[in-house]
């Protein structure tokens, strides 16, 4: 049996995320509980602060890293099994789509910044044309509003048809 990352004279156990000893265990499923209720997936949602701090949710945003597992980014700042955790992390590499000259296809990314400063991003999953030739776009996100988690959105009403699309 291996020893723990972190504490290097204990014996590890297996948890969701890796192999930790019984006290990582412990405040990894604490932490786990505390993610909040719409990131998916939740498991890896945490991150080892060192010291007396130990294991904690990640304050990066479950839109981002539900996108990231979906794709495979990873980029930035991570998960505790290595996919991004920040908007700017999920489409760093990536293309902005000119709507004017190129349609949007199924797997683009979606990202919008609020006036706020918050951003947001998801996943095009489903694209169709309408009599006029206007794209009608579903893009699933992870939403925290009212903690819905993973939600399929339609771009031009729910989304109110604001922010960009991006090409990896």
């Amino acid at each position: 049996m291996a020893n723990c990352v972190h504490h290097g004279g204990s014996k590890a156990e297996r948890t969701p995320i890796g192999e930790y000893c019984a006290k990582c265990a412990e405040q990894i499923k604490q932490a786990q509980a505390d993610v909040r209720a719409h990131v998916t997936p939740k498991e890896c949602f945490v991150t080892y602060r060192g010291g007396q701090l130990g294991w904690e949710p990640i304050t990066g945003t479950g839109c981002a890293h539900w996108v990231a597992h979906e794709r495979s980014i990873r980029n930035g700042e991570k998960c505790a099994l290595g996919y991004s955790v920040r908007v700017p992390d999920v489409i760093l590499g990536t293309r902005k789509i000119d709507r004017e000259k190129e349609k949007v296809q199924v797997n683009d990314l979606w990202r919008h910044r609020h006036p706020n400063g918050y951003d947001h991003c998801g996943l095009v999953v489903k694209v169709e044309e309408d009599k006029d030739g206007k794209q009608i776009i579903s893009v699933r996100h992870c939403s925290s509003t009212y903690e819905q988690g993973v939600i399929t959105s339609d771009f031009a009403t729910y989304l109110k048809g604001k922010g960009d699309f991006y090409r990896m």
